[in-house]
């Protein structure tokens, strides 16, 4: 069990890779957290000296998170709203897909990819079919820079949790999955805990597309400023003793 004290708050991070069923909390907010099958998909590393900025960040992504609101990181460049996100994830013990986004990106790296193999053809998943399917982290990075012909399908992913595939299938989401009275192979449900997490930065003042009202709408926003200078203060002489121990 990992607790912070930041003056009057109390933050408790019960850490779930040694719990089969444990819980995270953040101040007043708490979420149950399942075993994980594959545990080598969570994030690892990531939740060291954590300054109380960043706990306010992963606050926020709990809350977001528990009421499954897709969450939009933006931020100047640099590896900080990364860094919460991966942070989020290793303490939640959430599975994380990683879709880089740049302006050579294709539908097919998001969506399946045909490959060959003992000289027969096949479709592999691409990270958002396989987060959607099993209900892993979508972390969506360099999202301003999508092209116009990528827009529609994460539009349709995020509000509709729909995605048509090249293989034939489906991608449906869970309550219409649900209600339907025959379902068929063709047909894949999204798992409920599917999550995006999308990191950009703004347009303008940086170079990159900006968001179309619908998509833009999708997300629940938050700007990731630098943190003040006494906290990266702090997190560096953390880093130099530990460098001093090591090298004594």
């Amino acid at each position: 069990m990992l607790i912070w004290l930041f003056g009057r708050k109390n933050y408790t991070l019960l850490n779930s890779r040694f719990f089969s069923s444990s819980s995270l909390r953040i101040g007043n907010v708490a979420k149950k957290i399942p075993e994980s099958s594959t545990p080598w998909l969570i994030a690892h590393g990531f939740q060291k000296g954590h300054s109380p900025t960043i706990i306010n960040h992963l606050k926020w992504l709990l809350q977001k998170d528990v009421s499954r609101q897709d969450v939009f990181l933006v931020g100047t460049p640099g590896p900080l709203a990364r860094r919460i996100a991966m942070s989020y994830c290793e303490i939640a013990a959430r599975e994380v897909e990683h879709l880089v986004i740049s302006r050579d990106t294709t539908e097919s790296d998001i969506k399946q990819r045909k490959e060959i193999k003992a000289g027969s053809s096949h479709y592999t998943p691409g990270p958002a079919v396989r987060a959607a399917v099993e209900g892993r982290v979508l972390l969506i990075e360099g999202i301003e820079r999508a092209e116009q012909n990528l827009l529609p399908i994460l539009n349709n992913l995020l509000e509709n949790r729909e995605m048509h595939l090249e293989d034939g299938r489906f991608l449906v989401a869970p309550s219409r999955y649900d209600s339907l009275h025959q379902t068929g192979p063709d047909l894949l449900r999204v798992h409920d805990d599917f999550w995006v997490i999308a990191l950009g930065l703004p347009v303008p003042p940086f170079k990159g597309h900006t968001l179309d009202p619908p998509l833009r709408s999708r997300f629940q926003a938050r700007i990731i400023d630098d943190l003040p200078f006494m906290e990266q203060k702090s997190a560096f002489l953390e880093v130099w003793i530990v460098t001093i121990k090591c090298r004594h």
